[in-house]
């Protein structure tokens, strides 16, 4: 008689065969009992879900909440074991910055999850066009060989040790209950909301009521340690299939809670409280705690976020949750780096590679997604990235990484978040009976997706003008110039006429705050698209240099007009301080340069400008640039901007006279009418800031990215 097969230590059947691992024993398919991982789940890509459970057949706790309380024991041992490894206990996090650092694996499980996009020419086209013939487990096999290295066990329990005691370093760090519902209602008063909001509160109010035991002070760390393990659990578990609004929402609360989730939060409360105005803020958080110092509160939640989304690597692909935890960190990341460092540029890099792995920019509707809510979402996801990537473009002068070229741009339907929540019989009455034939509402209600396909409209022509403007034959993209500006003043006209700047009418100031930074902001991305349309290099002609300046002259004034209702727009800082970083700058520093130029040039200078109101327009935004908050990433920028106007300003009014000689143009100039080119580190004299005498050389101030030579 032959002696029964190796066991390799796995538990043994009453047959005396060795346990097969959970996708063999389910699919009763032959298991190979390799350790960690058996053939089969490493050939079917199925890596994660191959465990070896010592009691298949006991039927599972009746909830989570329950299977983490019989699990406590047991995390607590092995939260132990993880803390003799390391070292040390995390204790407040104390090591929170060490293990989000940490991010490579020793040994990284190879996935291709079968759910991630895969286009027309990628190396499985062939087979799937032919699945029929040679079935699903075909497609999902990879080569052996990325498997040949075994991995290593001990390695891998260390590093599931590791990733425990990060999941509860960052679990101590969430608020407690009333400030959450305080920071979120905050964010929503006060922020451009680009999540689901009643979704948003339905998560947390889940995340209290079913973990509110685990997160109730005082909270120890046993209890933190089981929360994590469940969640860590979660990501193992793809994200199911939903069918109706319900099934959607419970995909990702309750028991079924993930890192995902947790991270948006985070990152939502460091929003909150970066946005909040200074007498809100220093009452909101806690006066005992370092949270008085509400950057390092904030930045505190985002190093929290940032450790969610390395916990979120577990799960088998990336997913809408993801992305839009990537977002809000990106988002969050501009109050602490500015929108033109390396980092931000980074993190932006990553949102477009995850957003076309989720296949994204190829369109969602109904009959790709399983409802009508779940394919707008998706829209919405999409269009805030796309949005976001050609505003960053735009203020760095760097190609964007989403194309129209390679998208289907679709607009979101205008309908209020409740309005989605509705069957989908339910809505598509509501879509016949609310909307236009274009998608937009009849009535004058604005949405999240009413800013979101506004926006989208600007940045579908912004992508085209960035493509004149940064693509290699800029010399002949004045030849396509016309077309598109005829295109982006009609992109604009067919916005809602509540959606619409309209100076001349009297009851535009009387609007509320909301609308009224909405249609201020719109205005200036439309006539930032118009700008950068007249600033490509043409045949020499005049008129487009002045049609150049009038346009800069109009945004200024639009920034005037926020700026005359600052203390309406309070709880909009946000959106007040973006305005004057992004439109405003490239406009004054424009409007700077010329006054300067026709100062010391008033014969040779071929423009109309009107000094005047150039001088007060520009004082006033010296005043715009003082308000930006020293908390805030693009601060030294405006602190740089104000001394370079202040500094103009002073040379145009109180000219010095060795400046005057040294600027005089010989004969040959004025025989020729051409305006010098202006050395602006003359214009600023010596200064003591190295810092900003580098960023000064650094700029070219007339033929730079804002400014053009005549």
């Amino acid at each position: 008689m032959s002696s029964p097969p190796p066991s390799n230590g796995l538990p043994l059947r009453r047959n005396g065969k060795p346990q097969s691992c959970e996708p063999c024993r389910k699919a009763k398919a032959a298991c190979g009992h390799e350790l960690p991982i058996c053939q089969r789940c490493r050939r079917r890509n199925i890596i994660a879900q191959c465990t070896y459970h010592p009691a298949p057949l006991t039927r599972p706790p009746t909830s989570p909440v329950e299977g983490a309380r019989v699990q406590k024991k047991a995390g607590s041992a092995t939260n132990a074991d993880a803390t003799r490894h390391h070292g040390q206990h995390v204790n407040g996090g104390s090591n929170l910055l060490f293990l989000v650092n940490q991010r490579v694996k020793d040994s990284e499980d190879i996935r291709v999850s079968s759910s991630e996009f895969l286009g027309p020419t990628s190396f499985s086209a062939v087979f799937r066009d032919n699945q029929a013939n040679i079935g699903e487990d075909l497609l999902m096999m990879q080569s052996e060989d990325e498997f040949s290295s075994e991995v290593n066990n001990e390695q891998d329990q260390w590093w599931k040790s590791e990733r425990i005691s990060l999941g509860t370093g960052i679990l101590k760090h969430f608020p407690e209950q009333q400030l959450c519902w305080r920071l979120i209602t905050r964010h929503i008063l006060s922020c451009d909301v680009e999540l689901h909001i009643p979704s948003m509160k339905y998560s947390l109010e889940s995340i209290w009521s079913t973990y509110g035991e685990f997160l109730n002070e005082p909270r120890s760390h046993e209890s933190l340690t089981t929360m994590a393990q469940t969640l860590l659990h979660n990501e193992l578990v793809p994200i199911p299939t939903c069918r109706s609004t319900g099934e959607w929402l419970e995909s990702f609360t309750g028991s079924r809670l993930r890192w995902e989730i947790i991270g948006t939060f985070f990152a939502i409360f460091g929003l909150a409280v970066m946005s909040m105005p200074d007498l809100i803020g220093n009452s909101l958080v806690k006066e005992d705690e370092i949270f008085r110092d509400r950057r390092k509160y904030a930045r505190k939640m985002s190093e929290c976020a940032e450790a969610c989304l390395i916990l979120c690597d577990d799960s088998s692909a990336v997913n809408e949750y993801v992305v839009w935890l990537m977002h809000h960190i990106h988002t969050l990341n501009t109050f602490y780096s500015g929108d033109a460092s390396r980092q931000l540029w980074r993190r932006h890099g990553a949102i477009a590679s995850a957003i076309t792995s989720l296949g994204l920019h190829r369109g969602s509707d109904a009959t790709n997604s399983p409802s009508t809510m779940v394919a707008e979402l998706r829209k919405l996801i999409f269009v805030a990235a796309f949005i976001s990537d050609k505003q960053l473009a735009t203020f760095t002068g760097r190609p964007p990484a989403l194309s129209r070229r390679y998208s289907v741009c679709q607009l979101p339907l205008d309908l209020t978040d409740v309005e989605l929540m509705a069957d989908d019989e339910t809505l598509k009455v509501i879509i016949d009976t609310k909307l236009d034939c274009n998608g937009w509402r009849k009535d004058t209600t604005v949405t999240q997706s009413t800013t979101g396909r506004a926006w989208m409209v600007m940045a579908m022509i912004r992508d085209e003008i960035l493509e004149l403007s940064l693509g290699p034959d800029i010399g002949s993209s004045y030849l396509r110039r016309d077309d598109v500006k005829q295109r982006s003043e009609q992109a604009y006209a067919s916005l809602p006429a509540h959606l619409r700047l309209q100076p001349g009418d009297p009851m535009f100031l009387q609007t509320a705050s909301d609308m009224l930074i909405l249609r201020v902001n719109l205005s200036l991305e439309f006539l930032l698209n118009r700008f950068l349309l007249e600033r490509l290099p043409d045949d020499g002609s005049q008129q487009n240099k002045q049609d150049m300046l009038n346009t800069a002259k109009e945004m200024l004034d639009r920034i005037i007009i926020l700026s005359a209702n600052r203390d309406r727009l309070h709880e909009h800082q946000v959106g007040f301080s973006w305005a004057i970083v992004y439109f405003g700058i490239p406009t004054a520093g424009v409007l700077a340069m010329e006054l300067l130029k026709q100062s010391k040039y008033p014969n040779l200078y071929p423009l109309t400008l009107p000094r005047s109101e150039v001088i007060q327009n520009l004082s006033i935004f010296i005043g715009c640039l003082g308000s930006i908050r020293p908390t805030q990433g693009n601060y030294t920028l405006c602190v740089r901007m104000r001394k370079v106007i202040r500094r103009i300003l002073d040379q145009v009014l109180e000219p010095v006279s060795a400046f005057n000689a040294q600027l005089t143009p010989s004969s040959m100039e004025a025989e020729s009418h051409f305006v010098p080119d202006i050395d602006i580190s003359s214009v600023m004299g010596p200064t003591d800031d190295p810092d900003f005498a580098e960023w000064l050389s650094s700029v070219d101030w007339t033929k730079g990215p804002w400014v053009n030579s005549y």
